[in-house]
């Protein structure tokens, strides 16, 4: 059996050229991540997972639970995965969807850690400066961690910027010693 992942791969990609075809990316991942948080319930995969229900059963709940909110050809891909035993990929299906999304936008993501919670305008502001750094667009996403003190710690691709201000004491630290 193929791996979960090289699986949630395929199926989010041909996702993604449908939607590119179709000129509705965005709806495509609207509807991608309304039912991918509803199968982040652990109860909705242990139903869905359940290999004593029959792929009938399944899918006609699922029916029930997205026809009208999500447009016809994604209620099909859950449709296709349900029937498939695969519907609980769908987180995993959904990350992948996001990533072929924000390459077709150019779009790289930054793992940006600092000491205090960052607004909006902090945010742009480093975004627009590991853009300048890495030649690209940034989206970032933020975490706080205090024992870092000061500055910032950003993660993009396989690129570590460290500006913070325990590891300049660390440094300064092995200098002196």
């Amino acid at each position: 059996m193929p791996r979960a992942g090289a699986s949630a791969r395929r199926y989010a990609q041909a996702a993604f050229e449908l939607g590119r075809e179709k000129g509705n990316l965005q709806s495509w991942q609207d509807d991608i991540e309304l039912m991918a948080a509803v199968f982040e319930d652990r109860q909705v995969r242990a139903y869905f997972g359940d290999p004593k229900r029959r792929a009938v059963e399944k899918k006609d709940s699922a029916r029930r639970m997205f026809e009208g909110r999500v447009q016809p050809e994604t209620l099909n891909l859950l449709l296709l995965l349900t029937e498939r035993g695969r519907a609980v990929l769908l987180p995993d299906v959904k990350q992948r969807f996001d990533m072929f999304v924000r390459e077709e936008l150019g779009l790289v993501v930054a793992q940006v850690t600092t000491a205090i919670p960052v607004d909006d305008a902090e945010r742009d502001r480093i975004a627009l400066e590991l853009g300048r750094l890495t030649g690209k667009r940034v989206q970032v996403e933020t975490t706080v961690d205090p024992q870092i003190i000061g500055g910032l710690i950003a993660r993009v691709g396989d690129k570590l910027i460290d500006g913070s201000v325990r590891t300049s004491l660390l440094q300064l630290r092995q200098h002196i010693t």
